[in-house]
């Protein structure tokens, strides 16, 4: 046998081995493929991408909080931020139909779907590499390619396209699919389809193309940046006379047709900005939203569903509220209303949110006018919450528990402290730097105490709060474990964490507005959404978005949270706000480290919002810009609840429910039930007023008060022989066991070692000195009362 008749049987059986490898292996693909592709997703997404590009939105005219839904025309966008009409097969040269045949699908009329005598000599190919290339992609398959987006490189990527591609000829005509192909195939300059190429090239429709303007449109889709007329005329018009050559082959025009169209100069329109207008941040919201919902429901890329959100012909209902958003884009637009530190890049993000189901009504991403799409939203990203997170992560799931109430007395005191050569300092810092000793929880809420919160993270423990934040609230950017990149192991489950709210990475504002309608909607939880739902040109529902409810925290515990609220904002951190002038108000501020965050989350029976006011950066520090973001929540708010009340004309603003509850005295320095040895404290008034329930209430009077007697003639500690007609009964207090390893007063002292002069009490200083110990250092009172030569009375 000849030497070449070996080599050509060898080849013939390398050939048949590769084949029959090839075969097997694609067996198995196709099976494994087969289970795993979903031909009803590939339908919605062929649906969904037919008929127009032209996406609408609308937002909600009914009365805030009505179950009525009134559809209000809001916005248009389009794919790529382009606009374009949809056009059927029949408005479409046959010129330019058969052009794309030429070029990319001889057989399409043939085949049904796939190319098996080209897609093997591919398969073939890639192994021998007989060409550098070798396409084999039908226009069916592309279709699948660009509904999809699906543009990876691999074997299992092309088999799970084949068999879309077989799916989508079952299920629909040639003419349909050559039609979508038509208006949905890439052809540059932030454009989708040849109709609106044909008038962003040459101002034409697609029936009026010349030969040679059709040629240059199939060229332009096999690479529109490689091709593309304004950045390589040369380039376009060599491939132009490539698919000119390709049309004659295949008979689409004439030899006379030919030699016409080659030999023309065609003339393009000058190249021009084709941007439409910047959306809004709430639409920006709402596509973001779907997008990621798409990803989620369908299996796609993210690139493909953003592409049938803003380009499938989608009518999409959301939760907007025209005259919220409109009312937040004026008032963040128009600088005068912001601080001058704006121009130095201080930032804000603000989010309104219906407090009876969560939908959100309007948001904004950064301040002054928006320029441009899919810019940084502040309202979305994570930020610092610092003590917004309090009520959320620690006081209300502690009164739910039953472990705290309203009275509870908490100490204002360091936790712990730190040494470093020799220099003791305190943990954790209050602002302002000072301590109050014992307080109850309603002050702690009310004046935003930090050691109180390290102290309830304590007593919650780390581990809860944060699978609560995580799995209650979806708080899903907390940091379990995480390594830097210079090695330091970061974690959430720690006190500045999760009871200062110095998150590793942060929550996004819409995120935790979200988080306090558990409070404005009685301990029921409603996720936010911007969306009703999306349906596609036929009124066929591709998403719906059902309010979602959950039970958190008891009716009672989210009343009792409310009022504890309302006394940040009627005298604690947040008094600036006057909304509580004309409506029930409560809500929470929140000052990162270094003051750089700050944010505050309020509450009516109408609105929840939420303000963020921070630099980019994230490390500049903010000063005291006016007006603050106290001022700007205010003046919104104020104006959205007048407008909101003109508008329903309600007689009667609603108010916060105290049902269930009871309202009790109590001592405010033991939390116990007020008795008459707490009406004698020095400091005058020691009665304080709280909701509680009837599970979880002060019980037994107060421990923490101890009577003593003074000498009226020289207002001395009285000594026990002193006469009773010269004793007036004072209280002290008996304090925690307390042990520091530097000095520290809490207020009590400080108030005490001026306490005589506004009582006529006098002192002397080793009786002070003694007094003070027993404040700050929690020795119990009989060290006051003890008798030494200076504490005793004064002979007569």
């Amino acid at each position: 046998m000849k030497k070449s008749s070996k080599i050509l049987i060898a080849l013939a059986f390398t050939i048949l081995g590769v084949g029959i490898a090839v075969a097997i292996a694609l067996g198995g693909l196709y099976m494994y493929s087969k289970a795993y592709i979903n031909p009803a997703t590939d339908e919605a997404l062929f649906q969904a991408s037919k008929g127009g590009n032209i996406t609408k939105f609308y937002a909600n005219g009914a009365p805030l909080g009505s179950e009525e839904y009134i559809p209000l025309e809001i916005e248009s966008v389009s794919h790529l931020t382009n606009r374009r009409e949809w056009y059927s097969i029949e408005d479409i040269s046959d010129t330019l139909k058969g052009g794309f045949l030429a070029v990319e699908d001889r057989e399409f009329y043939e085949h049904e779907g796939v190319n098996i005598r080209r897609t093997f000599l591919a398969l073939v190919n890639s192994i021998f590499k007989f060409r550098d290339r070798f396409g084999a992609s039908t226009i069916t398959q592309q279709v699948i390619k660009n509904i999809s987006g699906d543009n990876d490189v691999s074997v299992r990527r092309k088999l799970n396209e084949i068999i879309r591609a077989f799916n989508i000829e079952k299920n629909h005509s040639k003419e349909e699919i050559l039609e979508l192909y038509l208006n949905i195939v890439p052809m540059g300059e932030r454009s989708t389809g040849v109709g609106l190429a044909s008038e962003i090239y040459f101002g034409k429709e697609p029936s009026e193309l010349s030969i040679d303007e059709a040629a240059v449109l199939v060229g332009l889709a096999n690479a529109p940046t490689r091709y593309s007329p304004y950045n390589n005329r040369d380039a376009c018009i060599e491939k132009r006379n490539f698919v000119l050559a390709s049309m004659l082959d295949f008979g689409v025009i004439t030899a006379e047709e030919y030699e016409v169209a080659i030999r023309t100069e065609t003339e393009f329109l000058p190249k021009k900005n084709n941007l439409q207008d910047t959306n809004s941040w709430f639409i920006e919201t709402v596509i973001e939203d779907i997008t990621g919902d798409l990803v989620e429901k369908y299996k796609l890329t993210e690139e493909t569903a953003r592409k049938l959100v803003c380009g499938g012909g989608f009518s999409i209902y959301t939760t907007e509220s025209e005259y919220v958003q409109k009312k937040l884009d004026s008032f963040f637009e128009n600088t005068d209303n912001l601080p001058n530190e704006v121009a130095l890049g201080l930032e804000y993000g603000m989010v309104v949110v219906d407090s009876r189901n969560g939908n959100l009504l309007g948001i904004i991403g950064q301040a002054g006018k928006k320029e441009g799409d899919r810019l940084l939203n502040h309202a979305a990203v994570p930020h610092l919450p610092a003590s917004c997170l309090k009520p959320i992560a620690l006081y209300a799931p502690l009164i739910d528990e039953g472990v705290i109430n309203w009275s509870t007395v908490l100490d204002d005191t360091p936790r712990s402290f730190f040494e470093k050569n020799g220099v003791y300092t305190e943990y954790p810092k209050n602002s302002p730097s000072s301590y109050d000793g014992l307080i109850t929880v309603e002050e702690a809420v009310r004046r935003s105490k930090n050691t109180a919160a390290v102290k309830l993270y304590d007593m919650l423990g780390g581990r809860k709060i944060y699978d609560s934040l995580k799995n209650r609230f979806g708080f899903t950017t907390l940091v379990e474990k995480d390594v830097s990149n210079n090695g330091v192991t970061l974690t959430d489950i720690s006190p500045s964490p999760l009871a200062l709210g110095q998150l590793t990475r942060g929550v996004p504002l819409r995120k935790l507005t979200e988080a306090y309608t558990v409070f404005a909607n009685d301990g029921a939880l409603n996720k936010q959404r911007s969306y009703i739902r999306v349906e596609d040109n036929k009124g066929s529902i591709v998403l719906e978005n059902t309010p979602e409810e959950t039970r958190v925290f008891k009716e009672s515990t989210a009343r009792i949270m409310t009022q504890l609220l309302v006394g940040v904002v009627n005298d604690g951190t947040a008094r600036a706000v006057t909304l509580k002038d004309i409506v029930d108000t409560a809500g929470k501020t929140g000052t990162s480290g270094l003051n750089r965050d700050k944010l505050f989350v309020g509450y009516t029976p109408y609105f929840t919002a939420g303000i963020w006011s921070g630099y980019a950066d994230g490390t500049t520090p903010i000063e005291s810009p006016t007006p603050s973001h106290l001022s700007i929540w205010d003046s919104i708010m104020r104006d959205l609840h007048e407008n909101e009340l003109e508008n329903t004309g309600e007689l009667e603003l609603r108010r916060f429910s105290t049902q269930g509850l009871e309202k009790l005295s109590y001592c405010l320095d033991s939390g116990m039930i007020y008795d008459e040895v707490c009406t004698h404290d020095l400091r005058g008034e020691r009665i304080g007023y709280g909701y509680f329930t009837a599970d979880n209430k002060p019980e037994g009077k107060c421990n923490r008060h101890i009577a003593v007697d003074i000498d009226i003639f020289d207002n001395k500690i009285a000594e026990y022989d002193c006469p009773k007609e010269r004793r007036k009964r004072i209280s002290l207090l008996k304090l925690p066991d307390r042990s520091f390893p530097k000095y520290i007063y809490p207020r009590p002292s400080v108030f005490l070692r001026g306490i005589h002069k506004k009582k006529g009490i006098s002192l002397t200083k080793k009786q002070r000195e003694s007094l003070n110990k027993a404040f700050s250092l929690s020795v119990y009172i009989k060290i006051q009362i003890s008798r030494t030569s200076d504490m005793s009375c004064s002979p007569s």
